[in-house]
């Protein structure tokens, strides 16, 4: 395996950045008050992926 950079951090800091983004609007603009399983679910699917922006940002500025 080469060491190289394959410059895709920077898109994947993006990808993680957008669903982040939707999922929070998708929060905070819920109707009604979803099942607490359901809470939950979006919760914990929000901090994995702000933990991958954080990650991909991390990987980014390394320049790796």
């Amino acid at each position: 395996m080469s060491d190289k950079p394959t410059g895709n951090s920077g898109k994947l800091a993006l990808i993680f950045a957008a669903v982040s983004a939707w999922n929070i609007y998708d929060i905070m603009t819920a109707t009604e008050v979803p099942r607490q399983a359901v809470m939950i679910m979006q919760y914990v699917f929000l901090a994995c992926t702000l933990l991958g922006l954080v990650m991909a940002l991390i990987k980014f500025a390394s320049g790796k």
